[in-house]
């Protein structure tokens, strides 16, 4: 099978598509034959400097798949040959990656994939849609109240958006300003150009009042300097960092959450019923075949997509 692997972390060159002996399933695995993946910053960032997640040289990067079930070990919950699926791996502790032509995973982060979606549209909601799903509920937005969502128009906030009003949250957005026709369409009632600054202090001046939540997708300090304009007992989470003055979290009662996702069937599940419902749709920006996945992960560490962009491996 064709990978593309990391010898020597570095720049989006570092990876290289090679042939690798075709992976077997063992115990509660299957191997999936994989269509589509998402590409992600912590893709990027592995790619660079695999630490964080805890593999070594060589490795495959990714997390996020589309595919069809190619092999069943024992014990496979069921799956046979041929099923359309996809999955989503554990953000540490995996060498080897979805940017492959045949991913190993554990049967239980597997799951039917929503039939009403192409296999590229698929595999870009997995990693980030999950994130969102699980960010929102640790912040349990309650109808009527307001979140800010700095980077609103990237993979998890064009998601998190969407399902935030799902949930009867009232939403104010932040990104660049050409994403506004973007955001405004997921459900944004608020939309903020990020660049002037002060993102909070003018949200408060839009909705009349302060924040409910803070859902910060970006760093850099962006929910630290939030804080001081979330209301007393509020709650404010980051996928990204704690960092900086978090001392109004006390002086308020603001209750703060540090969200790093943890992969199942269950929020797999979650997902394909607010895609069924009709509540969310993919976001996708571009699309490239893994040959040209340093192409992607340049796209991606601009900062400057909208959505996410999906590599094409089969079909």
């Amino acid at each position: 099978m064709r990978a593309l692997v990391v010898h020597q972390p570095g720049g989006p060159e570092a990876m290289s598509l090679q042939q690798l002996p075709a992976p077997q399933p063992g115990p509660h695995q299957v191997v999936i034959a994989v269509e589509a993946v998402g590409v992600n910053p912590v893709d990027a960032g592995n790619r660079a400097d695999p630490s964080w997640a805890g593999v070594t040289p060589p490795y495959v990067v990714g997390y996020e798949l589309a595919g069809r079930i190619h092999a069943v070990g024992d014990s496979g919950a069921g799956w046979t040959r041929g099923d359309l699926v996809w999955g989503l791996l554990p953000v540490r502790g995996t060498r080897w990656g979805t940017y492959a032509e045949l991913v190993t995973l554990d049967a239980a982060l597997v799951a039917p994939r929503p039939p009403s979606l192409s296999a590229v549209q698929a595999a870009s909601l997995p990693l980030a849609g999950a994130t969102a799903v699980q960010l929102l509920d640790r912040l349990e937005p309650r109808p009527g109240e307001w979140l800010l969502v700095h980077g609103a128009a990237g993979g998890v906030g064009s998601l998190l958006v969407q399902l935030a009003r799902a949930r009867g949250a009232r939403v104010v957005a932040s990104a660049s300003a050409p994403r506004e026709p973007l955001v405004r369409e997921l459900g944004a009632e608020v939309f903020l150009d990020r660049h002037p600054g002060q993102v909070a202090e003018r949200a408060c001046r839009a909705i009349g009042q302060e924040l409910d939540m803070v859902a910060d997708l970006v760093g850099y300090g962006t929910l630290a300097a939030s804080l001081p304009l979330v209301r007393e007992g509020g709650r404010a989470g980051s996928i990204v960092e704690l960092a900086g003055d978090l001392e109004p979290a006390v002086d308020r009662n603001i209750t703060l959450h540090g969200v790093l996702l943890r992969p199942s069937r269950a929020v797999l599940g979650v997902l394909a019923a607010a895609v069924a419902d009709g509540v969310l749709r993919p976001v996708v920006d571009q699309v490239l075949d893994l040959a040209d996945a340093a192409v992607a992960h340049r796209r991606v560490e601009s900062r400057r997509g909208q959505g996410k962009v999906v590599l094409r491996v089969a079909g």
